[in-house]
């Protein structure tokens, strides 16, 4: 083996730690609230905000409780956009990304103070529920809507408290986009799921991912 052979092979297994070094994000860190985390007494404190760094928040439903057994029927996608935009606008929240999924939603915002992302989570869903049960998109009354009967189970929309992560460092803020936008195009069919998420798109599926968007 030549000396140039030897040094060649030494450039690229420098290389391979730092190219998978951007998947190895650690999504338990405490920067994050919300969700699973909410059943560990860590998870319990007070939501991690920055009126600095962008916001990664995650709205996940119970399909059970939705007639269409999905958040991509067209009357509660269109609805669901609806009332997103009508409350960024109204308290003063930048939208950057927003994907609906079946049973979830993905979004990626900013907001210039605490208490606007605190009215905006509260707000969004509780007139998430409300329209979609005025609307007939409900199996029966969930909590948080007029009528409903809040002390009954099996009456929640939302399973989970709105999962939260302050994305620091643009490494973390490029990830955390093209995670989003790997979740968009999977839900519109232009690339199929990928079990290894980032990890197993394919070149083309790169080519793919944020094209015509």
């Amino acid at each position: 083996m030549g000396i140039g052979h030897k040094r060649q092979l030494k450039q690229q297994s420098k290389q391979i730690p730092k190219q998978q070094s951007l998947f190895k994000t650690d999504w338990r860190h405490s920067h994050s609230y919300g969700g699973m985390l909410r059943r560990r007494r860590r998870g319990r404190g007070q939501r991690p905000l920055s009126t600095k760094d962008p916001l990664h928040l995650v709205l996940k439903v119970d399909r059970s409780r939705l007639r269409s057994k999905t958040l991509r029927s067209q009357k509660t996608f269109l609805l669901i956009h609806k009332v997103v935009k009508k409350y960024a606008t109204r308290f003063r929240v930048k939208v950057e990304q927003l994907s609906i999924q079946g049973d979830h939603c993905h979004l990626l915002i900013r907001a210039p103070r605490r208490s606007f992302y605190l009215h905006f989570f509260r707000v969004v869903a509780g007139q998430v529920a409300q329209r979609l049960q005025a609307a007939s998109l409900l199996t029966g009354p969930v909590t948080d809507t007029p009528g409903g009967a809040k002390s009954r189970p099996g009456t929640q929309l939302w399973r989970l408290r709105p999962f939260s992560r302050v994305v620091r460092g643009f490494r973390a803020y490029q990830i955390v986009r093209t995670y989003i936008q790997l979740n968009e195009k999977e839900a519109q069919g232009t690339i199929p799921y990928q079990r290894l998420r980032l990890r197993g798109l394919s070149s083309s599926d790169w080519k793919l991912l944020w094209a015509l968007t």
